[in-house]
């Protein structure tokens, strides 16, 4: 088995702590997604990265990501818009409205996530795409977890380990790893065009202005979750600079490091979920394939996906009334 890699022992601690909830798009996504929607103004850039990252500060913590409270305050439910808080209590001080022009820009409801996890813009589902509303939905990302799932190859590797399709908790099981592999993919895509991303993912996270965490109480306006809004932005805002960090690393590094974490994020949740041990290495050896399979099927139409997001998103804003 070969020996791990720095990297990957730094991302390792941004993945043993992961909830299991999906993320439609990653980091690096993100912000390449903020630097285009957002102002050309060096200054304002890195305010609204880090705002469009900060949605996803409780993903990370397996007691709060699934929170309906936390979950409509960072990503919006149907009829309840909650992130639109943060912008509404935004001032012009201390970068108050670019962060919160990044954090609205985010959402789930019809923000960037929208595409990713519920409504692809430049790809169809396929005829058999297993839709379940409210759960399983054409968005880019989980179409290709869908199609990553179904490769034979990966098929096979799953199967050896016990995960089967036609059990559906195996094979929403295995769409969740699928997902994070996607997830993972899309951010190299990025970097191949975007060679500043990592450093620009440090910078807004060292950046950001320290009253943002101010708005978000603000914003929230409930004092029981004060303390693990505090907690879980200075947590994430490290761990945003780790990745950074990864992202930075030529690609051959990079994508060793993030194969390593999804191998130690899937034996923790197979574990957990099926009750299955899985051999490190073996759960190397699927990761190692599923992310360059993952990368194969996003490569062609990744990037279209992203452009026609960023044009969803600046549509949106200006009809939701977000300027500044």
């Amino acid at each position: 088995m070969r020996k791990n890699l720095l990297p990957g022992l730094l991302i390792l601690v941004f993945i043993l702590v992961s909830a299991e909830a999906a993320f439609p798009w990653g980091a690096a996504t993100h912000a390449f997604l903020a630097k285009k929607i957002g102002r050309y103004y060096l200054t304002l850039d890195f305010q609204e990265i880090y705002g469009q990252l900060a949605p996803d500060l409780f993903n990370f913590n397996s007691e709060l990501s699934s929170d309906p409270v936390l979950w409509a305050f960072t990503h919006g439910l149907p009829g309840n818009e909650g992130f639109m808080t943060v912008w509404e209590k935004a001032t012009y001080r201390n970068y108050q409205k670019a962060l919160a022009f990044g954090f609205v820009a985010h959402n789930d409801v019809w923000g960037a996530d929208f595409t990713a996890h519920h409504q692809a813009q430049t790809i169809p589902a396929p005829a058999d795409f297993p839709l379940v509303p409210g759960e399983i939905e054409p968005g880019y990302v989980v179409i290709k977890a869908v199609a990553l799932n179904s490769d034979p190859t990966l098929n096979s590797h799953f199967e050896s380990i016990g995960l089967h399709n036609d059990r559906p908790e195996h094979f929403r099981l295995r769409l969740k790893l699928c997902h994070y592999l996607v997830e993972a993919a899309g951010d190299l895509i990025i970097r191949r065009v975007d060679q500043n991303i990592g450093q620009n993912l440090i910078t807004a996270a060292v950046v950001r202005d320290r009253k943002f965490v101010e708005l978000l109480v603000q914003a929230l306006n409930q004092p029981e979750y004060n303390q693990a809004l505090i907690e879980n932005e200075a947590f994430f805002r490290r761990l945003m600079i780790q990745y950074g960090a990864l992202m930075v690393l030529p690609e051959f590094r990079a994508a060793r490091a993030l194969a390593e974490s999804a191998a130690y994020f899937g034996l923790n949740l197979i574990k957990k979920e099926a009750g299955i041990e899985v051999p490190l290495e073996q759960a190397e050896t699927i990761a190692d394939y599923g992310l360059k399979k993952a990368i194969q099927l996003c490569a062609p139409d990744y990037l279209p996906e992203i452009r026609k997001t960023i044009e969803k998103v600046r549509l949106e804003l200006r009809n939701h009334n977000i300027r500044y």
